[in-house]
């Protein structure tokens, strides 16, 4: 199968119900299924895009998908009879739990919706299993009755040298419309996965030979990384504040800025309101509007780090300001940025112009391609 865009919803049942896997005996597609009332067992009935994984007692294998997926979003619905136990891995190797959970009142992280276990064999008689993340809480249905499971997962990130930096995390997942995890980190790859180790892509797993399930509807989403989303909006921001200052549109550079900003100056140690600079660099945002000066600024960053709605930003700037007539004068600038989100908008919050700097440091540090 061809690989997926970002942001593009794929059912891997639209075709025939195998076509999206990777071959495997056992699992088939059915017209009709539903549990033996107190049994641990589907009944099942003609060909069809049900997906079951068998009709047969003996476990069957793990059905993989042939595509490989990092940041994903999942959306299923199954169906499981009395007692079953089947699970989600997504990249292979990190589970949420599927079990027959129903009205259970004290669950924990081999119940539906459940970050499974991690396994040591190492680690003394007893305590092998370890880790793991119950749910919030128990959304489970009565066995028979359809249920939806809603995964966003977050995949491991790893530095130029592999080594891991992040652990993988399900940002979110819903089990029946209800919020059982959150921003819950894995550690490693659980206990039973079809793959160990850890790994930014993988192909995602249904468990098949812990019982029964039935899956009527799965659909995956590639996820962009938020990371890179948000350094384009941050990309954008600086990108309207050197417009703003090359054109002397005072107001778009004043909206740039958060109404309780900080300046700090390293060369003259002293920090003051934002609003105090602006007021003085708008005689210089009107010289220029006006065509009485040119002005610019151009900026490079060597750290960039934050969340969806923070960051911080280090580098340097470069401020070039021309008299109608006379030669460009260049500021070579240190600088460290905070910067807040709100709503759609980045608006910096403080700004610490370090220390002055050379025109060789300015060119050591390079563009972002």
């Amino acid at each position: 199968m061809p690989f997926l865009c970002f942001g593009e919803t794929q059912n891997l049942l639209e075709g025939g119900a195998m076509d999206a896997f990777r071959e495997v005996e056992g699992w088939h597609g059915v017209a009709e299924v539903a549990a033996v009332e107190g049994k641990g067992e589907l009944e099942l009935k003609g060909e069809g895009k049900i997906l079951v994984n068998s009709d047969r007692k003996e476990p069957v294998a793990y059905l993989l998908t042939k595509e490989e997926f990092g940041d994903v979003r999942i959306e299923l619905e199954f169906m499981v009879p009395k007692g079953s136990n089947a699970g989600v891995y997504v990249a292979g190797r990190y589970e949420i739990q599927i079990l027959d959970s129903f009205g259970r009142e004290r669950f924990g992280a081999g119940d539906l919706g459940g970050v499974y276990q991690r396994w040591d064999p190492t680690l003394p008689k007893g305590k092998q299993g370890f880790g793991g993340i119950k749910p919030k809480v128990n959304a489970a249905k009565a066995p028979g009755e359809w249920q939806t499971m809603e995964i966003v997962f977050r995949a491991p990130r790893f530095d130029d040298s592999g080594k891991k930096i992040k652990d993988a995390t399900f940002e979110k997942v819903l089990v029946n419309g209800m919020l059982v995890q959150e921003n819950a980190s894995t550690g490693g790859h659980t206990r039973s996965a079809p793959l160990e180790g850890d790994s930014a892509t993988g192909p995602i797993a249904i468990q098949g030979d812990h019982g029964p399930i039935a899956i009527r509807s799965y659909k995956v989403t590639a996820l962009p990384d938020p990371e890179i989303a948000r350094l384009e909006e941050l990309n954008a921001y600086w990108t309207e504040v050197s417009r703003a200052v090359n054109e002397g549109d005072f107001e778009a550079y004043k909206a740039t800025c958060h109404e309780n900003a900080v300046l700090v100056s390293g060369p003259k140690k002293v920090s003051y309101p934002l609003t105090q600079a602006l007021a003085r660099w708008k005689t210089e945002f009107d010289d220029t509007k006006a065509g009485k000066m040119d002005a610019s600024v151009e900026f490079r960053f060597r750290n960039r780090y934050g969340d969806a709605t923070t960051a911080y930003e280090s580098g340097m700037f470069l401020y070039t300001q021309k008299i109608k007539g006379g030669e460009p004068k260049p500021e070579y600038i240190g600088l460290e940025a905070l910067l807040l989100k709100e709503g759609d908008d980045w608006k910096i919050m403080m700004e610490y112009q370090k220390e002055v700097l050379t025109k060789a440091e300015w060119d050591a540090l390079k563009p972002e391609s």
